[in-house]
C-alpha cells in the first residue's frame, strides 16, 4: 500500500522537529470549545459527538502516528508526523472551505529500520500538493473542479477524507453505522475513555461500488467527540490506522502550522513538477 493510497484512505495527515514515539500517558486529549455530553454505548450518540465537534471546528492540530499494515507481507510500516486543519466560510450559508496539511518526517519500516524523510502533503483550493523532499518531486492532483464539487476531505465523499470535522448527515448518507469493537491498545491505551463507531459503506454509494474499503473504525473522546484514533480495513486485509497524540481543537495556529498549510513554491530548475 503506497503512501498516497494511505492518504487517500484517511489523509490522516506533521512538524518541523522530527517527532519521537509519543508517550501515551503524557499526551492525553487536550481540547476546548465543545461542552461535555453524557456517554452511552449508542452508536448514534457517538455520531452526535462527532457532529458537535465538527460543527464548531475552525482549526485543528495534532501529532500523529500512521500505521500501514500489509496483510500479504504481514508487515507494518509506521510514519510519525503532524496534521493541521483549517476551515473558513466560503459565502453565507455555504459549506466551509477546508485546508489541510500533513508532514511526515520519520518512517520506521517493517524491518525495523528507521529513517528520516520529509513527506509533505497540502490540500488547498481543490488541489492536493504532494512534496517529496528526498527526491525533489512535487505532484499536484486536482481533486475538486469547482466549489460545487463534493468536499474531498469528507469521509465517504471525497478521495482524501480526514476524520476530523465530519458531519452527521454525511456519515448517515455514506455509511451503515454500528458500535466499534474495543480498540487495540496501540491505538487507544488502556484506561483512556473512548467511544467508537464502525462505519460500513452503504449500498449504492461510491465507496460500496469501489469495494476497496470493508469498514472504518473510529474512536473519539466521550467529552467532546474529538479524535483519538481511526482504522481503515480494506477488503484485501490491508489496514491503515492513525493515532492522534495531543490533539487540539480550535488552537491559534502558530508560524509552523501556517508554514505547512501554505503550499511552498519550489524551483523548477531543482524540482520535478508533475500535474495529474
Amino acid at each position: 500500500m503506497t503512501i498516497i493510497h494511505s492518504i487517500a484512505a484517511v489523509l490522516l495527515l506533521v512538524g518541523a522537529v522530527p517527532p519521537s514515539e509519543p508517550d501515551a500517558v503524557a499526551d492525553g486529549p487536550k481540547r476546548c470549545g465543545t461542552p461535555s455530553i453524557a456517554a452511552t454505548d449508542d452508536p448514534m450518540d457517538v455520531v452526535d459527538r462527532i457532529d458537535r465537534h465538527g460543527r464548531d471546528l475552525r482549526t485543528f492540530s495534532s501529532r500523529i502516528r500512521m500505521d500501514n499494515y500489509d496483510d500479504l507481507a504481514d508487515e507494518t510500516e509506521r510514519r510519525f508526523g503532524r496534521v493541521w486543519l483549517e476551515t473558513s466560510p466560503r459565502t453565507a450559508g455555504s459549506e466551509p472551505d477546508r485546508h489541510a496539511a500533513v508532514v511526515f518526517e520519520r518512517t520506521v519500516e517493517g524491518s525495523g529500520r528507521s529513517r528520516e524523510r520529509v513527506e509533505h502533503f497540502v490540500y488547498r483550493d481543490g488541489v492536493l500538493h504532494d512534496y517529496d523532499h528526498e527526491t525533489k518531486l512535487l505532484v499536484r492532483r486536482r481533486l475538486a473542479r469547482s466549489v460545487d464539487d463534493p468536499d474531498p476531505l469528507r469521509l465517504g465523499s471525497g478521495s482524501i477524507p480526514i476524520p476530523v470535522g465530519q458531519r452527521k448527515k454525511d456519515l448517515l448518507e455514506a455509511f451503515e453505522i454500528a458500535v466499534a469493537p474495543d480498540a487495540p491498545t496501540n491505538l487507544v491505551p488502556a484506561g483512556v475513555e473512548r467511544r467508537g463507531v464502525r462505519l460500513v459503506p452503504r449500498s449504492g454509494t461510491r465507496l460500496a461500488a469501489e469495494g476497496k474499503i470493508a469498514h472504518i473504525d473510529y474512536w473519539v473522546s466521550p467529552n467532546d467527540g474529538g479524535p483519538i484514533s481511526i482504522r481503515v480495513t480494506e477488503s484485501d486485509g490491508d489496514r491503515v490506522a492513525v493515532r492522534f497524540f495531543d490533539p487540539r481543537t480550535n488552537p491559534e495556529l502558530d508560524a509552523e502550522g501556517r508554514r505547512w498549510l501554505d503550499p511552498p513554491p519550489v524551483d523548477p530548475a531543482e524540482w520535478r513538477i508533475e500535474v495529474r
